[in-house]
């Protein structure tokens, strides 16, 4: 009787401790910004490929877009990888400071809720947005990439357009971890179109692809992290959310 009684109580303890973790399901808000150096010397540091092929696993969705497949019962459809307000993102301070320098420009300032997940389920967040010129940029202003003169006539680089493009992947573990693998692919661009300088060869320039690839960072919530390489900067900030809210 006693053996059968404590059995009892162990499927009783078991069934209070599943729901209790099922109540508990964590959530976090995970804000990030993309920006670019503009520091000539920076982006001349190393030498960038012409062209990159990202590849997005199966378990992957834009912000806002419906779940890969079903979507497990734990977690909830409202609180999941759904895009964050203007209002609720914190990070509007360092967006100003970044638009204040001449040295930087922000790519993307985005943000979105979703559950803390293991890594073995865990999804990844496509990021997609074309990148306009800036409307400010001198006609001839020259591309730092193709002139090693250049700084004789500024230090900073062209804003130009292109692709921003990339893949975030956000692990609960021991600890919160981080995968981030970003790029930013310029436009097809013209020498004559760029600068006009004695003896110029008017060609086609290859695009040129910067590439912010950073494997299982780990993280604390609350704690605003920077990753960075020569050209490209992410600043990734990852709050607990309160279901209570």
């Amino acid at each position: 009787m006693k053996s059968i009684m404590k059995t009892f109580f162990y499927l009783i303890l078991a069934f209070f401790s599943i729901s209790i973790q099922a109540n508990e399901q964590r959530y976090y808000d995970v804000e990030i910004i993309i920006f670019e150096n503009l520091d000539i010397k920076a982006r001349q540091s190393e030498k960038w490929p012409s062209s990159v092929e990202l590849e997005y696993p199966e378990s992957s969705l834009q912000v806002g877009h419906p779940w890969p497949g079903h979507i497990p019962k734990e977690y909830n459809p409202k609180l999941s990888f759904k895009r964050l307000f203007k209002k609720e993102l914190r990070l509007s301070e360092q967006v100003k400071k970044i638009e204040e320098s001449d040295s930087r420009r922000v790519l993307l300032h985005t943000g979105w809720r979703q559950p803390g997940m293991p890594k073995d389920t865990a999804l990844t967040v496509k990021i997609k947005k074309t990148i306009p010129a800036h409307n400010n940029i001198a006609e001839n202003e020259p591309s730092s990439l193709q002139y090693s003169n250049t700084a004789q006539i500024s230090p900073w680089a062209a804003q130009e357009a292109g692709e921003l493009e990339g893949k975030i992947q956000v692990i609960l573990a021991r600890y919160l971890h981080v995968n981030a693998d970003l790029i930013f692919q310029t436009q097809k661009l013209k020498t004559n179109d760029i600068y006009q300088f004695e003896n110029a060869v008017k060609e086609e320039i290859k695009p040129v692809v910067f590439r912010l690839n950073q494997t299982r960072r780990r993280m604390r919530s609350r704690e605003l992290h920077y990753i960075d390489n020569p050209v490209l900067g992410l600043l990734v900030l990852i709050t607990p959310y309160e279901l209570t809210q």
